[in-house]
């Protein structure tokens, strides 16, 4: 697209009232000032199209413009034209999503907008320098003014809006209480006032729709004092979260907000027990008490709702056992909606029962840190849980076997059955989990938070949970080698098998494992060398192969030298050398000149040996030699006696082959 500024033919277009060049891509080109002589303009519309610079004094000239869209572009800080206030026929003004901090928005910006209902400054980073009590000359419907500095209490000129629907001042550095004359905004049925300073009791308008009043400083007991005035029937979506609100939840709930289909109500300071009448809020889809000190059981009048798809009570007091729990009537459009179940780091107890096969899209199964027991081929069915996505069941009391069905779970991305007493083999069958088995491959757009513990640190995933793939099934009882198959699932970000029985070799094709970045096998049996293929592993940050039977060197070059702390890394296993381990390994030329040093010493000791062959057997004829010749030499009886011996033996010699020879002439003779 050409530049903004050099588009000179448009003043031949000087009767066109309405000019929209949103969606392009003016690579940052300022507001041309001739736009400010196209005064029959209505409607100038530059959203999302990279516009840059400032705001030109010009446009103030275009008297009959009603609606100004400079949406979604990269407009400067700077100082705002004045001239804006002259537009006395403007009716829309929306500059969000550009970022100019530290431009100022006084009263003189709006002096004649008489006719202006709707103002969006959402993203902009603007101060609004409002006096307490100046009466705006237009009457808004609508008014966004996210992350704007308002710097103070909620602006009182707003109380003058009697037709203001919506309002969104998140993030705009407000505090102080909410004020009374906020009930009395008889048509306000959207406000979003999230991420301030506010205290005290929440005031509602009464005949709101949503209310988001989270991450403030909000407090009393929930649903107290002015804040339960009169009935909100019209009430639908209502966050409290990320306050300090106590006290328990009121048993009138569904009298005073009976029609609510999302409450949150997290991290706050509320106890006692869930009432049964929460029960009665029939078209309730989303629950969220997380993070609170609830106790007691969980009402088992939760089968009876039936459009539930949201359901996070984790991080309280619960007990008792796990009950069903039932959307059945989320069946629209020819599909069933997803269900998320979060009860984890509860005191929960006994089985898990089988109606949870019958929650149809079950995404999310999140029971982990509770005190469940029994065996997980009771209640699992890979063909009813075939939507599940994540699936933790860490720190229970979980026996049996891990069911080879679970290879069945095609969207399946975090596996995390930690701290549990399984026992038997790794199912051989994981690369089956296609979603694991490439990187990024979840498109799940599920927003709310899961706790996992990586690298021994337990982490938060919100807006990145989609692209992590996660394996623990450490601090088990399983046993057996480590399936190949495993070194298939290529987008596995974390695998831990540490603290299990599991002997073998490390599988040669670890480094298949291309997207790994934690890989704990500590505190097995595994022997044999460690893979060189896991110096392929480039994305690798966190290794442990700890307390094994490990031996040979520690492969070199790649990733594997960039770990810190390698002592830690391959401790306790006495069979590995390398420079960090106390055992060194031998270099090449040392085996060789022990070769050639052994070899040396084999020969000699060879020739040693024989010398000393020789000096015995020359030593035992020496001394029969010696012990008879110098016995005769010493006593001459014994000399006569041996010689008259021998000279005997000669004669009769003599004679017998002198007789022989005789006998045999005779013989031929005849």
């Amino acid at each position: 697209m050409e530049k903004l500024e050099s588009m000179v033919y448009l003043l031949e277009l000087r009767q066109l009232e309405t000019l929209d060049l949103s969606d392009n891509d003016f690579s940052y080109s300022s507001i041309p000032i001739f736009m400010g002589s196209m005064k029959q303009l209505r409607y100038l519309i530059l959203s999302s199209s990279s516009i840059g610079g400032l705001v030109p004094y010009e446009l103030g000239n275009l008297t009959n413009l009603q609606v100004l869209d400079l949406s979604y572009n990269m407009l400067l800080g700077g100082k705002i034209p004045t001239s804006i206030g002259k537009l006395s026929k403007l009716q829309f003004l929306n500059i969000g999503f550009n970022r100019m901090e530290g431009t100022v928005l006084s009263e003189s910006h709006f002096v004649n907008l008489s006719s202006l209902i709707l103002l969006d400054m959402i993203e902009t980073m603007l101060t609004l320098n409002l006096s307490s009590d100046w009466v705006p000359p237009f009457q808004l419907q609508d008014l966004g003014a996210d992350t704007c500095k308002i710097n103070g209490e909620i602006p009182p000129w707003l109380q003058t809006q009697k037709n203001l629907l919506s309002l969104y001042l998140s993030n705009a550095n407000i505090s102080g209480i909410m004020p009374i004359w906020f009930h009395t905004m008889q048509r306000l049925n959207m406000v979003d006032l999230s991420n301030n300073n506010l205290s005290g009791s929440p005031i509602f308008p009464i005949h709101f729709n949503l209310m988001i009043l989270s991450n403030n400083s909000l407090s009393g007991e929930f649903l107290s004092n002015g804040s339960k005035t009169g009935v909100y029937r019209e009430a639908d979506f209502l966050n409290l979260s990320d306050n300090l609100f106590s006290g328990p939840i009121l048993e009138g709930l569904t009298h005073i907000m009976p029609n609510l289909t999302t409450l949150l109500l997290s991290n706050n300071h509320i106890n006692g027990q869930i009432p049964n009448s929460l029960c009665q809020l029939t078209s309730l889809n989303y629950l969220d008490i997380n993070n609170n000190s609830l106790s007691g059981d969980i009402p088992n009048c939760f089968a009876n709702f039936t459009s539930l798809t949201f359901v996070r009570l984790s991080y309280n007091k619960l007990i008792g056992h796990i009950p069903c729990f039932n959307n059945r009537d989320t069946y629209q459009g020819g599909l069933d909606l997803e269900f998320y179940l979060h009860l984890n780091d509860n005191m929960l107890s006994g089985e898990v029962p089988s109606c949870l096969n019958d929650l149809p899209n079950l995404k999310v199964l999140d029971i982990g840190g509770n005190q469940l027991s029994g065996k997980m081929v009771k209640w699992f069915s890979a063909e009813k849980f075939r939507e599940l996505q994540i699936f933790r069941l860490r720190g229970n009391k979980f026996s049996g076997t891990i069911p080879k069905q679970i290879c069945s779970l095609p969207h399946l991305q975090i596996m995390d059955f930690a701290h549990n007493h399984f026992m038997g083999y790794i199912p051989r069958c994981l690369s089956n989990l296609t979603s694991m088995t490439s990187p990024n491959a979840s498109q799940d757009t599920y927003t709310y938070d899961v706790s996992e513990v990586i690298q021994g640190i337990e982490y938060a995933y919100t807006s990145t949970l989609r692209y992590l793939v996660d394996i623990d099934l450490s601090s088990n009882n399983l046993v057996g080698s480590i399936p190949v198959d495993i070194t298939k699932i290529s987008g596995l970000l974390s695998l831990n098998l540490s603290y299990n029985h599991l002997s073998g070799t490390i599988p040669v094709n670890i480094g298949g494992l291309k997207s790994v970045v934690s890989l704990d096998l500590s505190n097995n049996k595994l022997g044999g060398n460690i893979p060189t293929s896991m110096g392929e592993l480039y994305s690798l940050s966190h290794l442990n192969l700890s307390y094994n039977n490990l031996s040979g060197p520690i492969p070199t070059g790649n990733q594997l030298q960039t770990l810190s702390d390698q002592a830690s890394i391959y401790a306790g296993n006495p069979y590995l050398c390398g420079d960090f381990l106390p055992k060194k390994c031998k270099s090449k030329v040392d085996e060789q000149d022990k070769g050639r040093s052994n070899k040396g010493k084999g020969d000699n000791k060879e020739k040693l040996e024989k010398m000393g062959f020789g000096l015995v057997v020359m030593s035992g004829f020496a001394t029969g030699f010696w012990g008879v010749v110098g016995s005769l030499v010493v006593n001459r009886r014994w000399r006569h006696a041996v010689f008259r011996r021998v000279e005997d033996g000669y004669n009769w010699l003599y004679v017998v082959v002198a007789v022989r020879l005789a006998r045999g002439r005779r013989i031929n003779r005849r």
